[in-house]
């Protein structure tokens, strides 16, 4: 390994060493100390901003045991916010059709599971890909009874069941619940002033400050080493390198907590900025899940800037002799802090090395392969950081 990637492994494995990074958990305080601590020592100065929501726990015992039209265990995970089963309940399991999980940029299958005087008891969701991985459960659930997620191929045989067999029963068990006090955990915020007035390397005049951001928390069952220790870890090395000798552009950086928790982090900085604060970001760099692999997503907005995006990403490939897998989608997905800013307005790039069977398991663990994305997506977000200003394409409608 290079020194580079040795210093990103062991970065990343001091910080998946604090445990899960829930919102509001002891681990996610730890990791704060430790990124504050890393970031004083420095120089920089490190604004604290407290989010406070709701607070939820997934508990102990979360079970899916199906009894006809054979028996079969199926390994599940509690959504975020869902209700608790109160011991154990016994359903019969009907397919209801597809549901959107972060508005609409995923789709799952949902299952409900009713008793035999018709009540619901449960719902039970399948991913669209991979093993069962807990996400945070769309606006408008019925938060009184178990959500349980399902792995894709157990989600297909449950349909499959429930097309050709008369009854499908499960017994399950759910143990989360709402906490009783709130759940509160930290935005990071950190500003460097740049050493010119332009936009470093980009053809605009603009003097405004692009803010990178990367979300430190995790699910609950994961130390999250990709998702997103990755992105955590390259913002920390480039804060401290740029403490040293700043970039030309002024950057805010800034370490969400509670995206996993519908984006709890950046929403509140977003609600809580001026229309002045929001004028002058030139656009929103948003690093999240330096997995391992060479397939690189980037979303971005306005569409041009997507294209410039492109144009970037291909160019620093070929200069670093790279071979990629490169999507660009537009338009941004819901699903992470990015679109919080998009909503308000602002443009904004978001760009992911995915790794999509570690997402939200106990196996996204640090390795090598992600520490030499870390180093590699560090030069990339300096690019962006010098491109010209986009366009504001104003707050977008419904559609």
């Amino acid at each position: 390994m290079s020194q580079d990637t040795t210093r990103a492994l062991r970065d990343l494995t001091d910080l998946t060493a604090f445990g899960p990074r829930f919102h509001g958990e002891q681990g996610i305080h730890d990791a704060a100390d430790w990124l504050v601590g890393r970031l004083e020592t420095a120089g920089l100065d490190v604004r604290r901003q407290p989010v406070s929501l709701p607070a939820w726990r997934p508990g102990a015992e979360n079970t899916l045991l199906v009894t006809t039209p054979i028996e079969r265990s199926m390994p599940v995970w509690p959504m975020l916010w869902s209700g608790g089963s109160d011991g154990t309940v016994t359903g019969r399991l009907r397919p209801l059709g597809p549901q959107g999980i972060w508005g609409d940029s995923i789709t799952w299958q949902r299952f409900v599971v009713e008793d035999d005087a018709g009540a619901v008891v449960a719902f039970v969701h399948a991913r669209d890909v991979g093993p069962a991985a807990p996400q945070p459960l769309p606006h408008g659930s019925d938060l009184s009874v178990p959500h349980l997620v399902v792995g894709r191929l157990d989600g297909l045989q449950l349909r499959e069941w429930s097309t050709t067999e008369r009854d499908v029963t499960v017994v399950l068990h759910c143990d989360a619940s709402a906490g009783v006090d709130a759940a509160v955990a930290d935005n990071l915020v950190v500003d460097i002033t740049g050493t010119g007035t332009g936009t470093g390397t980009g053809t605009g005049t603009g003097a405004g400050t692009v803010l990178l951001c990367a979300h430190y928390d995790t699910f609950y069952n994961t130390v999250g080493a990709y998702d997103n220790g990755s992105g955590t870890v390259a913002l920390l090395e480039l804060a401290e390198r740029w403490a040293a000798a700043p970039p030309e552009r002024s950057v805010r950086l800034v370490w969400f907590t509670a995206e996993e928790w519908h984006l709890g982090g950046s929403r509140h900085h977003v609600d809580t900025a001026t229309a002045e604060d929001l004028a002058a970001i030139d656009h929103v760099v948003n690093v999240d899940g330096l997995g391992r692999g060479s397939m690189l997503e980037t979303f971005a907005s306005p569409e041009e800037f997507g294209v410039e995006v492109d144009r970037t990403v291909t160019a620093y490939a070929r200069d670093t002799g790279r071979v990629l897998e490169t999507v660009n989608r537009f338009p941004p997905t819901t699903g992470t802090d990015d679109a919080s800013f998009h909503r308000a307005g602002v443009p904004t790039v978001f760009m992911t090395f995915n790794d999509l069977h570690r997402l939200h398991q106990p196996d996204d663990l640090p390795n090598e392969g992600i520490a030499e994305n870390i180093v590699w997506a560090q030069g990339l977000v300096e690019r962006f950081v010098g491109l010209a200003p986009p366009r504001r394409p104003g707050a977008p409608g419904i559609l």
